[in-house]
């Protein structure tokens, strides 16, 4: 059974996605502007006329006449000449052949040149972030478990069955037991042979991502690039809801925890950048970037006004001053303004 990863970039690339949005919308009005021209319309009439060739036409009602059915009284020296001349006017006409093709190719370069004029830094740009949109960052949005990824086919047993037909053959006319005795061992040999040929495994990884729409495989088994059974580690971690997938480092890997912390390319796992100290309990303070030994529990980003206090101990926003004497959560509100509670009651 193998595992695999349902990824989306979208939350990663809103404001690329809009751009690019933006940017075709920009480069489709310029092209639709340069083919309303003149110069665009003679150009396209160009192409057109590539395509006709007067000489070829006169080529090909030449050749027509000399391939008119010959008189039976034609001499082999008349032959000849006229088969000469039918080589000779069919090499003119495959030479302007490819002269029309020439044509045809700097007719069609030329117009898609006008229809492109003025589109170059858009087109540079749209490849800039179409580039930057694959190459994005992705979150896993769910897990499924789906169809191994190894397929494995019986290993080239040829030169075995050929062996076994050449000795089936050579028992035709032997009538000795213990003779055929001896081909009917050999023969079992090579089936006993056959049979432990080892399959030969086709990983199919690239299509069962897309028949699973939008998905990477995951290893269960490897953490931190290391197979915990000694298999061949894959994409670094498994991978699980909420996860990143890095398609520049083809791994998976946690979210970052703290904007300070650095992901080791080895294991993609997070690390300070301040060594932990050895023993004890200690606790990361983010905003100094060091290791404490008294529980400090970093703030989230769920301040619900600006003037509240973070408690690095229990892990909550306090307001100043603290909460009301018979505090009510439905009657009692906080005003940001004056920076005290009021009560609905009150207005």
């Amino acid at each position: 059974m193998a595992y695999y990863a349902k990824i989306s970039n979208d939350e990663f690339t809103v404001s690329e996605r809009a751009r690019l949005m933006e940017a075709r919308d920009e480069k489709g009005a310029i092209e639709a502007n340069n083919m309303a021209s003149a110069e665009y319309e003679a150009l396209k009439t160009a192409y057109y006329d590539s395509f006709n060739s007067a000489t070829l036409q006169t080529l090909e009602g030449e050749l027509s006449i000399l391939l008119s059915p010959r008189t039976p009284d034609i001499t082999e020296e008349e032959e000849e000449a006229l088969n000469n001349s039918i080589a000779a006017k069919q090499a003119e006409i495959d030479a302007e052949k490819a002269a029309m093709v020439l044509r045809q190719e700097t007719a069609l370069a030329n117009l898609n040149a006008k229809k492109a004029e003025g589109t170059e830094a858009l087109t540079a740009e749209i490849t800039a972030l179409n580039t930057a949109i694959a190459n994005a960052l992705c979150r896993v949005t769910a897990m499924y478990s789906g169809v191994d990824e190894m397929k494995y086919t019986p290993g080239d047993a040829s030169a075995q069955y050929g062996q076994i037909f050449d000795l089936e053959q050579s028992k035709e006319g032997v009538e000795d037991a213990a003779a055929l005795q001896v081909i009917d061992d050999q023969i079992q040999a090579l089936r006993e042979e056959i049979d432990n040929i080892p399959p030969i495994g086709t990983d199919n990884t690239v299509y069962w991502e897309g028949y699973y729409g939008g998905c990477k495989r995951t290893s269960y088994n490897t953490r931190g690039g290391v197979h915990q059974l000694g298999g061949t580690p894959f994409r670094k971690n498994y991978a699980g809801v909420g996860y990143i997938y890095d398609p520049v480092r083809d791994a998976f890997y946690g979210q970052q925890p703290y904007a300070s912390w650095i992901l080791n390319e080895d294991t993609c796992y997070w690390a300070a950048p301040v060594a932990k100290p050895e023993g004890m309990d200690w606790y990361w303070k983010e905003d100094t970037t060091e290791w404490v030994d008294y529980i400090y529990i970093n703030p989230d980003n769920n301040q619900p006004y600006p003037s509240w206090i973070w408690d690095t101990t229990n892990g909550e926003w306090n307001p100043p001053g603290g909460y009301p004497e018979n505090y009510d959560d439905v009657t009692d509100y906080w005003d940001e303004t004056t920076l005290t509670w009021k009560n609905h009651g009150d207005n």
